[in-house]
């Protein structure tokens, strides 16, 4: 029961970031839409900013992660901007808020994820200092993070498959010698 209510929830809410900003929705205008009191609300959420957290928690990660542990990082960014573009007015409307942390740290949590993986599966067989690890990491994920934020910025019109490909060759040259594997072995 608990679950459903939070969907509910999320569900009402991203509904009514169609219409108007996420500072003018209340806990009572929630409520109402999902036929729940105030109260039970409050039993599964601190306010609203903790739903919003809670949406990009539950939903993104299913969208982002999946279940597949070996997908690569091109297919786990390519669900990212397929969950973006089918929830556009929901990620416009909390970047657009004065609590878009939220999305930020989101981000952030999810891209060093992603970027984990791939120095995993670059570094397989070399020992890596865990300061460079650190600076590789934080490196890659601040500047993917700043990528798919001006992508939202700018309303989501750029090609998901074409930012990618540029990941991609920003990551490897295509070739037997890329950019990451270099720096692990420095």
């Amino acid at each position: 029961m608990s679950t459903i209510t939070k969907r509910a929830l999320a569900e009402a809410l991203k509904k009514m970031m169609e219409k108007k900003p996420l500072s003018k929705i209340t806990v009572t205008d929630l409520a109402e839409a999902c036929g729940i009191n105030r109260h039970t609300f409050y039993y599964h959420f601190r306010d609203i900013y903790d739903l919003v957290e809670w949406i990009y928690c539950s939903e993104v990660e299913r969208a982002i992660m999946g279940d597949d542990l070996a997908d690569s990082w091109e297919e786990r960014f390519r669900r990212f901007f397929t969950y973006a573009r089918e929830n556009k007015k929901f990620i416009m409307s909390t970047y657009a808020s004065v609590q878009k942390d939220y999305l930020l740290r989101f981000m952030y949590t999810y891209i060093v994820k992603i970027i984990s993986n791939i120095l995993d599966e670059m570094a397989e067989g070399i020992t890596v200092a865990p300061e460079k690890r650190k600076f590789i990491t934080d490196f890659y994920t601040y500047a993917f993070e700043g990528i798919i934020f001006s992508w939202v910025r700018d309303g989501m019109e750029q090609d998901p498959e074409e930012l990618i490909k540029m990941l991609g060759a920003i990551i490897t040259r295509g070739n037997e010698e890329n950019s990451l594997l270099r720096i692990l072995e420095t």
